[in-house]
């Protein structure tokens, strides 16, 4: 908790981010690690589905196929994205490279929209002039595909609090469900001649990747355009600090997204001519630190006529607002 002018506000502050700091840390190393594992599982069994795809001339396999590929960029990318993110604050980057994550998440739910287009263009083609399908491969491949991400999504499940990381579970999910899909297209196959079921089921995959992309890509934007965390009520954090003792008003509230772990928030508080700011700010940390989840604040006090303590130098008017 900072407070400009204010310095046992600021103390309080660098305590609480060098802690969270240390924290992070430990966590995207553990996150690290899990996407290798996941990359690692999704890349060799890409390998044996795209074979099977072909050998089987399934468009479902391939579908699904072509998904997996994508995942394996989708974990790559966010490895690299998730080893930025560890890069230390500087005076560029003051709130450090954490962001990096983010962009990484934007970038897999746009490869998750051009995965659906491409499987939408070839279920077409698929309608118009069906395929032979052999059964027992798809069967095969897919009850391996099923293991393959359940297994890689398993190792992820510790770090789906990270959007980066929710994103690549999310990939791994709509992958486990184009598998089912397979093995319930080389079942239904073994007895039929529904030739155009493979397309069928490669557009209902094509779905559910649709489905998975849909949030990563609102909160991935949301946190981009420094929208507040959807976990946070804005109104309620200034209710919450209206009812601290020694406040009068609260005004420009702003909370937003550092990454999907990290809230930020920044605030105006005018306080009684009485009132000990130390122990507003004291208040006001532990208020927005435990039941909002803010890691990083920024508080102001003013004066009761609405005058900032520090006016020369970061506060406004209400005229020049």
């Amino acid at each position: 908790m900072s407070d400009h002018g204010e310095e046992g506000g600021h103390d309080h502050g660098e305590s609480d981010h060098a802690h969270n700091g240390g924290h992070s840390h430990d966590h995207g190393s553990g996150n690290r690690r899990a996407l290798a594992i996941a990359l690692a599982i999704n890349t060799v069994f890409f390998v044996v589905e795209i074979v099977g795809a072909y050998y089987a001339d399934s468009l479902t396999l391939f579908a699904d196929a072509t998904h997996m590929l994508t995942d394996s960029a989708s974990i790559a990318l966010g490895l690299f994205a998730a080893w930025v993110a560890t890069r230390p604050a500087d005076e560029k980057r003051t709130f450090g490279y954490s962001r990096a994550e983010i962009l990484g998440a934007l970038l897999n739910g746009l490869f998750l929209l051009a995965v659906v287009v491409y499987i939408g263009y070839e279920a077409a083609m698929r309608f118009q002039e069906p395929r032979m399908v052999k059964p027992v491969p798809v069967i095969v491949v897919g009850v391996v595909g099923l293991a393959a991400n359940l297994a890689a999504a398993y190792v992820l499940t510790g770090g789906r609090d990270n959007l980066n990381v929710e994103g690549v579970f999310l990939h791994l999910l709509a992958d486990a469900a184009g598998s089912v899909a397979a093995i319930a297209l080389g079942v239904t196959l073994l007895f039929t001649d529904l030739l155009w079921l493979d397309p069928v089921f490669s557009v209902l995959i094509a779905l559910l990747v649709l489905y998975s992309a849909k949030d990563l890509l609102r909160e991935s934007v949301n946190i981009l355009m420094q929208g507040a965390p959807a976990s946070v009520d804005v109104q309620g954090v200034a209710e919450a600090l209206l009812a601290v003792d020694g406040v009068t008003e609260v005004h420009d509230v702003h909370v937003w997204a550092i990454s999907s772990d990290r809230h930020a928030c920044s605030v105006h508080l005018v306080v009684t001519q009485a009132a000990d700011h130390d122990a507003v700010l004291e208040t006001a940390r532990e208020v927005l630190g435990e039941r909002f989840d803010v890691g990083h604040a920024t508080v102001q006090i003013e004066r009761p006529d609405g005058s900032c303590e520090t006016e020369d130098f970061d506060c406004y008017t209400a005229d020049a607002v």
